[in-house]
Parts: C-alpha cells; structure tokens; sequence
C-alpha cells in the first residue's frame, strides 16, 4: 500500500508532487486528516454516496478489508456478464482506484464518480470561455479521468463511459425528512449510512442526483499536459511518473510557491515531533538550505492575502523580518488600512517594531457616530444540507436556524435580549427564525451590528428563496430584510469589513477574524479587563439567557488573557468530533 498510487494521493500530486512524500509517511502531520473527515460529515457526502447506490439497485458492494482482496473479490464478480457494483478496486502495475458505481453491460462500462456538490445543467457548463475546462470542475474531472485510464489498463478490451454523478440544485425535495432516511451512524471516525426500510428513490417526483457524461472532458485533460508545481508533462506520463516515484521510494524535489501557505503537511515547531514531523519545514529546509525553526506564521507566506510570495521565494527570502518597506512596496490610502499597508505592519510586528495596535481612528470615528443607540449585535448559524430536510427545499439550500441577539444602551448597559434556535426535525427552522428576527429587531430603530459578510448575505438568499417559494404572507419579510440589506438606508452595520480597514492588532497574523481580534483586543485594553474580569455577566447588570449568573468573561493564566472561546464548553459531547474542530480552529 506505501507505494501505490491511490486517486487521492493523485489528486494530491496534482496540488504538489512532493505531498507524495508527506502521504505515505504517517509520521508527518497531515490537517487534513481532521478537516475531511469533518467536512464528508457536513457536506452530507456519505449520504449522497448512499443515495447514488440506491439509483443502481441490485448491484454488489466490494467489501473485503485489504486492497488485494478488493482487486480479486471485484475481478471475480466481474466475470459476469452484466452486473453493478458498488466501490469494486481495480489495480494495474502500482496504479489503484476504487470506483464509486460500475455498471457492467458486456464491454459497456459505465464509470460514475459521486459528489455532494451542486450542479444545474440547465445553467452550468463544465467548460470555460478562457479556458477548455472551468477551474471549478478541474479537480473532479482529474479525479475521472485518473480513474478512467487505470481501469482501461486493467481491461484494455472495455469501452468506458466516465460519468460524474452531482446533485441537481434545479430540483426541489417532493418529501419531507429526505436525510433522515439516510441516516448517518459513526464508531469514531468509521462512517455508515443506515437506509430506513423500504426507502427508495423512486418515491421522490425528481432525481436529486444525476450522472453527468464527462467523456469530453476527460479526453480533453487526457490529451493535454498537466501543470503540477514543478512539472509539466502529458497527464498519461504524469501519472506514470508520480507511480514510478512511489515504486523506487525516489523523494520529488520541492517546488516552493504561494500554495504553501496552505499545504497540510504542516505543524508548529513547538507542536513537532518524530511521530508528527512538519513536511512544510523540510521542504523550506531543503530549498533554502538551512533550518527553519519559525511558525509558517512568521515567514512570507504569513503576509494576509499576498499573492506574489513567489517573487519573495524566488529571491531566497523566507522569514517576513528579513523584508521591509522596499520590498512591499506600500501603497497608502488616506484613511484606511491598505493591503500592502498591512503588510508592512505584519513585517514591523516581525522586526519587533511598531506599536501593538494601529487604529485609523478618525475613519473608525466617522463611520460609528452613524450609529443609533441602542445597538443590536447579531450572529447567525447558519446550514446547507446536501441533502434537503424538507419539502420544496433544494440541495444545497441555505438553512437559517438560529440567531443570538444583544443590546447596547448608550450609556453602557449590555443584555443579551433575545435568541431563536429551531432544530426540530420535520420543522422547517428558516421562516421562522426569520420572523423571530423580525419581531426582535422591531423594539428598536437602533443600528444592527454584525461581524463580516455572513448575516447580510444571508438575509439576501432568505430574500430570493422567499420570491422563489411565493412564501405566504411574505410581504412583512421583504419588507423587513429590504430595512436590513438596503445600500444607503439599512439598518446593518459591518464590523469586522470595518475593523479590517481600520485596524491592526498584534498577534493577530494580519487577520481580522473576530476569533482573532477578540482575545488581541481583550489583553490590551485595561477598560474591558477590568469590566469584564469582574463576575457581572448573567446578573441583574448585565443579563444573559444562557450563562450562569456572575460569569467571568476575562480570566489570566501566567499574567496572559485566556482566548474567551476556549472557556466555553465543547460543541458536541462526541469527544471524536470535539478533537477534529479544536485542530481545525487551532489552525485558523
């Protein structure tokens, strides 16, 4: 299994070749262990995996434990002359895929590849204008077309259709309570999908999912060179290339680049050791020549929403204190915080230079005295099942499910004044929560404050899902989400796209993440360390609907701030998944 080429470890070689050497290893750390495992729960891919079986009925599921007996059970069942399975593997040379559905008729081979992702034919193309293929589709049409010459190798006598399976997002759900008949059971981090007896596609008006052939375009990738980090080759020479480096164990050189700043092979020196090793590191090492000791954080590929680290790389410059001015090449803009503007302070934080916060007071000033008391802060959770809960939903489709609300009065006074959370099942949650919203905000005329872009953005595909469904009695809602969203005259006011334009932090990493300059904000300012150190929250002072009376918001350990988000309990009480989000958060 260490040498063998899987489809994953393809799709990984076409990021970087050199992940090859990080993913065979387990004694390099790998992030992304943690956010696939948490992501096929989210996006509702085992029960899109489950549903496309369904639409195959009578077929047979390749069971067996090791690859070597997958290969023969499926060479086995294969001998038939027309038969469906269900993850058969086929194997040639050190070349190994295991495919979602194969349907076998004679020489006729349909190969199908299933994803939770959304795609309406009507409206959607594979294709590009600039471009053959569209950068969206790119990895999945790889991901086909690897798996389309591996099985033409093992049967070169097979006329092979590849097809890709994606949910319709044309189509609306005729039945309530869909994913509940698909219904997902875990042992750790083993996932299975338990069907409700006498469950069948066939009851639903419209197929969710449909297989799409993408014969074209794997011809197209098939007859044109892949460009990998490093490599340029015809993609049939490009797989045997990755497989042979696999096969003689041969370490590929790597090829620094702007991607690394997001490579998975990736732990912090303090984190490091010689059963969890930072591929990242070796690579930097073994480019530049010397050790590197410092955090990802501190070097160019820390720069916020800087795309040209590879002029920096190429001039053998790593660590973000060997730049400086001439190097970034600052562009001011009167009254807010440029890109390269916050660029140069990252690398002034580096140095050891500048002052711990950067405020462009007067822009900040200007744009809060806009503000009418009383203040409501709100957030929003917010979700987009694959499969849809319920009647008339699409897949994909946004799920507004619970807000929080808080109340600042402009002589100081906070109470957390109102929340709405519906996670009924069968129930739902959106149009209510919305109406909630509606008739909390209604107590007020005072500005609406959010953090980013999420509760605005929202508001606006509640509004068009509302015109969509001819939602009755909706006229109040358009009428109250216009009041919100509108440019000029709405109520919202956004926080963190103003903090990002107004105001730097150290110990942020450039970032403007509420996560991020909470707890910066919180140990510099003796104002809210005293107010909020005191055990005031959940009182007749400060009121809370969820927190105990006399909560203490800003604890110290060693004379630092504790990160309030880590005083607060876990989101699950499945210690497993609990694991996955503290590393992905960790991370962020």
């Amino acid at each position: 299994m260490t040498t063998t080429l899987t489809k994953s470890r393809f799709k990984l070689a076409l990021e970087c070749p050199r992940k090859l050497v990080y993913t065979v290893d387990n004694t390099y750390a790998n992030a992304k262990s943690d956010d696939e495992f948490l992501e096929a729960l989210a996006d509702g891919g085992h029960q899109v995996g489950a549903l496309a079986k369904l639409m195959y009925p009578g077929g047979i599921e390749v069971d067996a434990l090791s690859i070597d007996e997958q290969v023969r059970q499926t060479e086995q069942l294969l001998k038939q002359e027309n038969i469906t399975l269900y993850e058969p593997t086929f194997r040639h040379g050190n070349l190994v895929v295991r495919v979602d559905v194969l349907v076998k008729r004679g020489l006729d081979i349909d190969l199908i590849e299933v994803k939770s992702k959304g795609f309406d034919a009507a409206a959607e193309t594979f294709r590009a204008t600039k471009k053959p293929i569209a950068t969206e589709w790119e990895p999945y049409l790889y991901d086909v077309a690897y798996q389309t010459i591996v099985l033409q190798r093992a049967h070169p006598e097979w006329m092979i259709k590849p097809h890709l399976m994606l949910l319709d997002t044309s189509v609306c759900a005729s039945i309530d309570g869909l994913g509940e008949k698909l219904l997902v059971v875990r042992n750790g981090r083993r996932v299975d999908v338990q069907v409700e007896e006498g469950f069948s596609p066939a009851i639903l008006a419209q197929p969710l999912l449909r297989a799409h052939d993408v014969s074209s375009e794997v011809e197209h990738l098939r007859a044109n060179p892949v460009e990998s980090p490093g490599i340029t080759m015809p993609f049939d020479e490009f797989v045997d290339h990755l497989a042979q480096s696999l096969a003689s164990g041969k370490k590929l050189p790597p090829t620094p680049s702007n991607a690394c700043k997001k490579c998975e092979f990736y732990c912090e020196p303090v984190q490091a050791t010689e059963s969890s090793r930072s591929g990242w590191a070796e690579c930097m090492e073994a480019h530049f020549q010397r050790k590197i000791t410092q955090p990802r954080s501190d070097t160019v590929f820390g720069l916020t929403n800087h795309r040209k680290v590879d002029k920096f790389i190429s001039s053998n410059v790593l660590l973000m204190s060997e730049l400086d001015e001439h190097n970034i090449g600052v562009n001011e803009e009167i009254g807010r915080i440029s890109t390269t503007k916050r660029h140069l302070l990252q690398v002034q934080e580096a140095r050891g230079e500048g002052d711990p916060i950067f405020l462009e007071r007067e822009t900040l000033s200007s744009e809060m005295v806009k503000w009418q008391f009383p203040l409501n802060f709100i957030d929003f959770e917010t979700s987009r099942p694959a499969l849809p809960f319920h009647f008339r939903n699409k897949p994909n489709d946004l799920l507004l499910f619970q807000f929080s609300h808080h109340i600042l009065e402009a002589d100081g006074r906070l109470r957390h004044a109102s929340e709405c959370l519906i996670a009924e099942p069968g129930t739902p949650p959106s149009m209510s929560v919305l109406r909630a919203l509606r008739d909390a905000l209604s107590e007020n005329n005072g500005t609406v404050v959010h953090w980013w872009h999420h509760e605005k953005n929202v508001l606006k595909e509640l509004r068009k899902q509302i015109l969509d469904s001819a939602e009755e009695n909706s006229e109040s809602l358009l009428d109250f989400i216009d009041s919100m969203v509108d440019e000029g005259t709405g109520r919202l006011a956004d926080l963190g796209t103003l903090v990002s334009k107004t105001g730097f932090f150290h110990g942020t990493n450039g970032r403007s993440s509420i996560k991020k300059v909470l707890p910066a904000t919180l140990s510099r300012s003796d104002f809210l360390r005293e107010r909020y150190g005191q055990p005031i929250y959940g009182t007749a002072d400060m009121p809370s609907l969820n927190f105990p009376a006399g909560w203490i918001w800003i604890r110290e350990e060693n004379g630092q701030v504790v990160d309030p988000y880590k005083l607060l309990d876990p989101i699950f009480l499945d210690p497993v998944l609990n694991q996955a989000i503290e590393c992905r958060e960790t991370r962020r």
